[in-house]
């Protein structure tokens, strides 16, 4: 018997077909082979499982599987790293694919080889281009590192005052170590909440290429992602600002129940916890204060 993929693409689809079979022919480039693709569709359209049953009947990587009712962007991100699991429960990586990005075909060797080069990283994501409709580059690459950084106090620090969530959410996981980190809960801004968690699993590596493309998406606002982010009514917790609710939640689990252990205890967990909360209160005022400010240069302009 051949051995399981040893990374698996998760893609949690909603209905967006146009750049979809754009996305899913990168992804099927790869250089290095020995990847599987899940796909949950949470569409209620039937086009993008049609989509993808065309690629699944030419190559038996592919796995589709269409949501009974809708989950909304939080749960649906759940099911494809589950559907992953239940699929390829030997999986060593996973990565959410999107059904509008483009990935180089370099982009799944050359993060294997960071992540086997580096036994304490958890993610690995190279640099990326933002992109418009066609393709036309709106935004030069950032960057973003933890592997200098030796704690994991020093890890949480950087990454609560300069990651670049959206774009690392995209990374290549080690998939044990993205199921200690909760994966996606149901909080606003998910993705950020997940590898603030993640930095105290481990370190951050960034391949210094270009290998991915990310396609412009509308605006980030609340009023948006307790659209998206939820099938039905918004948890009431979601009118809280972000940082007080991700501040609870990293404390329960990081702190109380020890997700982060063994490599941190108890103790050390706990002190994690209220540094956390002390740097994303105080992110999150720098945030509040920028806007204020822009509003009041963008008045004085007019």
């Amino acid at each position: 018997m051949s051995p399981g993929p040893r990374a698996v693409f998760g893609i949690p689809a909603y209905e967006h077909a146009e750049h979809l079979p754009e996305a899913l022919e990168s992804l099927l480039s790869q250089q290095r082979r020995d990847f599987a693709i899940v796909v949950a569709d949470d569409s209620a359209s039937s086009e993008p499982g049609e989509i993808v049953a065309r690629y699944a009947r030419r190559d038996p990587r592919i796995v589709y599987r269409r949501n009974a009712q809708r989950l909304g962007m939080a749960a649906n991100w759940r099911a494809a790293f589950e559907l992953a699991r239940e699929q390829f429960p030997e999986m060593e990586f996973f990565a959410w694919g999107s059904d509008h990005d483009v990935w180089h075909p370099r982009w799944l060797g050359d993060l294997v080889d960071a992540l086997d080069a580096d036994p304490q990283a958890v993610v690995a994501y190279p640099h990326s281009f933002r992109i418009d409709g066609d393709g036309r580059v709106l935004r030069a690459p950032w960057s973003f590192d933890t592997r200098d950084a030796g704690t994991p106090a020093e890890r949480l620090a950087r990454a609560v005052e300069g990651m670049s969530a959206g774009n690392m959410v995209y990374g290549l996981y080690r998939a044990d170590a993205l199921a200690r980190a909760g994966v996606f809960r149901s909080v606003l801004a998910p993705d950020r909440l997940l590898l603030t968690e993640l930095a105290v699993h481990g370190r951050f590596v960034q391949v210094p290429d270009v290998l991915w493309y990310r396609r412009y998406a509308k605006k980030v606002s609340n009023e948006r992602q307790r659209a998206t982010l939820f099938a039905g009514d918004p948890p009431a917790h979601t009118r809280l600002p972000w940082w007080m609710t991700h501040a609870a939640v990293f404390a329960w689990h990081v702190g109380v129940r020890g997700s982060a252990a063994p490599a941190v205890g108890r103790r050390e967990a706990a002190a994690l916890a209220l540094r956390h909360a002390g740097l994303s209160a105080r992110r999150a005022a720098r945030s509040r204060r920028a806007r204020i400010v822009k509003g009041l240069r963008r008045r004085r302009g007019r």
